[in-house]
């Protein structure tokens, strides 16, 4: 009466389709909060077990986390085959970013003498077959895809430990982490992290509070107190960004719209300039290194990567800071 292939097929089908619609990050998250508690805990006990220094981890946070999220994306992100429809942007997007990461790692591991250190040729040989064979095997059978991914790959390296100038921390994590949310949105589904059309506020949440920290990392770090702003101006000015934040918001939760996602994430951007502007100085000079951390803690959890979180967790730590609402309360 029953078909057993049909009976597994249908159960597949049922759990690939419940994993696509439900906050099935969340869930990852939950099993691993011990974990997560466990590092924040004992974080300078780990570091010591295994040899890290405060100063290796505020160093080198951003270019553990983005090495990862490269070989994350490059081994995700390169069945071109499935994407939605053939006018799709995310091809080109997902290129576009793997190219900006891999230019930043490249770029730190000349600053940190790693390369130097590979004086073996059979070890640089083995290193660069690895990144090929991955790069095609991840995009394969796209013919396409596997020359887009080559390309970004090689590209980045050659311009990443060509430059002069070290790359910064503080401003290329929080874009790379920020345009990758943006791509997770573009096509859920492809990064099993939903489906379009039927995110829920959970996905939204994760999505807009990961946006938010990375726009935050970026202003309280390059933009400098002025108190210039009349007051009378300026909580005019606050309250018109507050309710075009707020219809953006609601457009954003209607549409799910990468567009809108932007525009919300620019208007935030220009209302926290408006009070880091206003302010005679910042309530903690060190909050674009809570924003940073809290980046990286929360695209780990959006992303499934739980070690990403666990390098936010530590760099947290590293910084001796405690994370509260006030914090932050000063720029919404």
């Amino acid at each position: 009466m029953f078909n057993e292939i049909s009976i597994v097929s249908t159960a597949i089908n049922s759990f690939n389709n419940a994993a696509l619609v439900a906050p099935y990050f969340l869930a990852i998250a939950l099993l691993t909060l011990p974990l997560f508690l466990i590092v924040y805990l004992y974080g300078r006990d780990i570091m010591g077990k295994i040899n890290l220094t405060g100063r290796d981890i505020d160093t080198k946070t951003g270019f553990w986390s983005i090495g990862i999220f490269a070989l994350w994306l490059l081994i995700f992100g390169g069945n071109y085959a499935v994407i939605r429809d053939g006018i799709s942007l995310l091809n080109i997007m997902i290129a576009f970013v793997l190219f900006v990461s891999v230019v930043f790692v490249s770029n730190r591991l000349v600053a940190f003498n790693y390369v130097s250190k590979l004086k073996n040729k059979k070890v640089k040989f083995f290193v660069s077959l690895s990144l090929v064979l991955l790069a095609v095997f991840s995009a394969y059978p796209n013919l396409y895809g596997i020359l887009l991914q080559l390309s970004a790959l090689f590209c980045g390296m050659i311009i990443g430990s060509r430059m002069k100038t070290t790359l910064s921390d503080a401003f290329y994590v929080p874009c790379i982490l920020c345009f990758a949310s943006i791509l997770m949105l573009m096509q859920p589904e492809y990064f099993r992290f939903g489906q379009l059309g039927n995110l829920t506020i959970i996905h939204l949440c994760g999505i807009l509070i990961t946006g938010f920290f990375a726009i935050t990392a970026l202003v309280t770090r390059y933009v400098y107190p002025r108190a210039r702003i009349y007051n009378s101006a300026y909580v005019k000015l606050k309250w018109l960004m507050r309710i075009l934040g707020l219809l953006v918001l609601v457009l954003f939760g209607l549409t799910e719209s990468v567009p809108v996602f932007l525009g919300l994430i620019a208007v935030v951007g220009l209302m926290e300039i408006l009070s880091v502007w206003h302010a005679k100085e910042l309530p903690d000079n060190d909050i674009w290194k809570k924003s940073l951390a809290m980046t990286l803690i929360c695209f780990g959890i959006i992303s499934v990567l739980p070690i990403i979180t666990c390098f936010g967790i530590l760099y947290l730590v590293n910084s001796g800071k405690k994370i509260s609402f006030g914090d932050f309360k000063f720029l919404l």
